[in-house]
């Protein structure tokens, strides 16, 4: 955290970065940025700051994306995690979309109360659309991944995404093909 504090607030290395991560994206057509830990322990004035700091970054990198005809995805920890330095509703504008990392709240597999929560606090500040459900495949099983698809289509969110595939077993991959619907063209 204290390192992206130290990027944000600091224009030359905001720019750098920026010019960087542009020219990356172009091979790719887009980028993913997952700054995670953003606000933890921060309230008040501090919070405010890492918000707004993070809120530019994330402006400028749009922008220069977009200018380039490529997408942004942020992959941001849940409103209702204990890392609160992410703006939903002005991230929700600037960025072609949002994975919900509904994730790390404490035990295996990942309270289906919690990650509606994440979901609906998400919803009230992000069309769904722009919304995708993160999930984490190490903290789950084939059923609980059943249970997070299930809850990304009754919210009609964009769809998932999975960390890491690596970690999926064969129950897994047949619960991801039974209930993965096929993207609409």
């Amino acid at each position: 955290d204290a390192r992206i504090r130290k990027l944000l607030n600091n224009p030359v290395a905001v720019e750098q970065a920026i010019t960087s991560i542009v020219k990356e994206a172009r091979m790719y057509n887009g980028v993913n940025l997952d700054f995670e830990g953003l606000g933890y322990k921060d309230s008040g004035q501090e919070l405010n700051e890492v918000q707004s700091a993070f809120n530019s970054f994330v402006a400028q990198l749009s922008q220069q994306l977009h200018n380039n005809k490529c997408e942004l995805t942020l992959s941001l920890h849940p409103l209702n995690s204990a890392y609160p330095g992410y703006d939903y509703k002005t991230l929700g504008k600037l960025a072609d979309y949002i994975i919900i990392m509904a994730y790390d709240y404490g035990v295996k597999p990942e309270p289906a109360g919690m990650v509606k929560q994440a979901i609906e606090m998400a919803r009230e500040l992000v069309p769904a659309e722009k919304l995708i459900l993160g999930i984490s495949a190490a903290r789950e099983t084939s059923e609980s991944i059943a249970d997070k698809i299930s809850l990304a289509n009754r919210y009609d969110l964009q769809g998932i995404a999975l960390w890491r595939l690596g970690l999926l077993h064969d129950g897994m991959w047949d619960t991801l093909h039974n209930n993965i619907k096929p993207a609409k063209e």
